[in-house]
This record gives C-alpha cells, sequence and structure tokens, in this order.
C-alpha cells in the first residue's frame, strides 16, 4: 500500500499532517509514504526533513528518499516483519 500527503501550497500545521499521514501508514502497515511539498523554498524541506529526522518519528520508517527533480519529494520506505 502506497500512501501519498500534498503539501503544496504549503500548509499551517505541516508537523501534525506529517505526524498524521505516519501514523496511518503503521496502522495500516503501508510500505511507502509519498510526500510532496512541491516547488516550495528550501526552509520548508528543511522543516520537512528536521521533523522526519526527529528520534520518536525517525523509529517509525526503515529510509528515507528525497527527490529534487520538477516537484520535490521525500519518499518514506517502511518495512515490517
Amino acid at each position: 500500500m502506497k500512501l501519498k500527503l500534498n503539501l503544496f501550497p504549503v500548509v499551517p500545521k505541516l508537523e501534525e499532517k506529517i505526524a498524521g499521514i505516519i501514523q496511518e501508514a503503521v496502522d495500516g502497515r503501508a510500505s511507502i509514504v509519498e510526500i510532496a511539498y512541491g516547488p516550495a523554498a528550501d526552509s520548508v524541506k528543511k522543516r520537512i526533513l528536521n521533523f522526519l529526522n526527529k528520534k520518536e518519528i525517525r523509529r517509525l520508517y526503515t529510509r528515507l528518499e528525497k527527490t529534487d527533480k520538477g516537484w520535490g519529494r521525500v519518499y518514506l520506505h517502511f518495512r515490517w516483519k
């Protein structure tokens, strides 16, 4: 299962939206979460990555993949036992 979250245009409560989609992925055992932030400023990308690198969030996903070509996207990969 793949979940998608579109954060463009930049929405308030960015961290709450990301935490919600990660919790939904954990509950549904999703394999990938795609977070699209579009052609937003670098500050938005930094906010997203800083939130995802927090210790309590980082242990929920297995791998983080970033793309910057065109629309900016961050992929979170999950591995379930």
